[in-house]
């Protein structure tokens, strides 16, 4: 379950990113790509476990899932895939190796209860 090394990544990270640590958060909002390899659900399960004891313990894993967008080669342009797979131009139906988005676990933004902050 390597879901759940990326939960404790990613809270490392928001950790980082949070101005104030008696701040409660809310919620962490994640980009998802299609081709991370990632289990949402068990992502979302991992972030419950690694959160216990923390500011951002009963926070929402808010996760915005992004499409996979590749280069074509034969039409020279950006194309964005439908499915995952295959790595094909949905136009011309070329293989496009190149993947421009979709392999990222990226942290977007950190929601924090203004109530709490500073005590």
């Amino acid at each position: 379950m390597h879901e759940l090394a990326i939960a404790q990544r990613l809270l490392e990270t928001a950790q980082r990113a949070l101005p104030q640590m008696d701040a409660q958060v809310a919620a962490v909002q994640i980009r998802l790509g299609a081709l991370a390899g990632v289990s949402k659900e068990e992502l979302e399960f991992g972030f419950g476990v690694v959160t216990s004891g923390t500011p951002f313990a009963g926070a929402r894993l808010d996760i915005e899932e992004i499409p996979v967008i590749v280069y074509c080669p034969h039409c020279q342009k950006e194309q964005t895939l439908s499915e995952p797979e295959p790595l094909c131009c949905p136009v011309c139906g070329t293989p496009t190796p190149q993947v421009i988005q979709g392999k990222e676990v990226r942290l977007k933004a950190l929601e924090v209860d203004d109530d709490v902050v500073g005590g």
